[in-house]
């Protein structure tokens, strides 16, 4: 009897993946520091994508969170709904730098002159910044029109279904405001808001999402034939969890 049929299917599979660089792990530090979360989540631990994982995510239905789904799969001991949206980001940069490489090529136009310009883009570059020792899960604003403190949460993952679009987010508002003035009463605030002017409404969405911490997924590139500088976003789209 050869040695091959001796072996478990287990024993076969452990010896021809050996070697392999399919289950690589890597610890990472999240840009929030963890600041706001579980104790110990400052820290998680991500492993590459693998044949599973893309398949469950082709078979997934529109009304599904692929990027949380992702998530779960890809990060050891995380609650994806809990996480800052730059937090969010940030594990989506490094996941695909762990399963494909760090390069990732993209088609810019120009915006000087037009020129389509071929990039290798190195994601390992991009900037991080990380919250500082002052950042909270929560915020206080003072209303530049009605003189009043207002207290805010930091949206979490878990909010974004009211973050789709503009009239989604003022619609929600009100979920956000933890206190106003010496008010807590939800229905008090969700009233008060509609009385608020434009200023004081810009306020309350520019301390909302103001990032102070997280991945710049911006780089610069000389244009190959105007030799004018130009900043290009990284986006995250299918085509972002390719080799190339």
């Amino acid at each position: 009897m050869s040695e091959e049929i001796k072996k478990t299917v287990e024993d076969t599979l452990d010896d021809l993946f050996g070697e392999s660089k399919s289950a690589i792990e890597q610890v990472v530090e999240l840009p929030s520091r963890g600041i706001g979360y579980p104790p110990g989540m400052d820290k998680v631990t991500i492993r590459t994508l693998t044949f599973e994982d893309e398949k469950i995510m082709s078979e997934s239905n529109p009304d599904q969170d692929i990027v949380s789904l992702l998530l779960t799969r890809c990060v050891s001991n995380l609650d994806p709904d809990i996480l800052y949206g730059p937090d969010k980001l940030y594990l989506l940069y490094k996941i695909r730098e762990l399963s494909y490489g760090t390069s990732i090529k993209l088609n810019e136009t120009c915006s000087n002159c037009s020129e389509e310009n071929q990039l290798d883009v190195d994601l390992s570059q991009l900037p991080v910044t990380m919250a500082s020792d002052e950042f909270s899960d929560t915020k206080k604003i003072t209303l530049p029109d009605l003189g009043k403190v207002m207290k805010l949460k930091v949206p979490r993952s878990s909010d974004s279904e009211y973050l789709v679009n503009k009239s989604k987010i003022l619609d929600n508002l009100w979920r956000f405001i933890i206190k106003l003035d010496k008010y807590t009463d939800p229905k008090v605030i969700s009233q008060a808001i509609k009385r608020l002017t434009s200023r004081d409404t810009r306020a309350i969405l520019e301390a909302l999402f103001i990032e102070d911490f997280g991945i710049e997924a911006e780089a610069k590139y000389i244009c190959s034939r105007c030799r004018q500088e130009n900043i290009i976003e990284v986006p995250i789209s299918e085509a972002f969890f390719t080799v190339s």
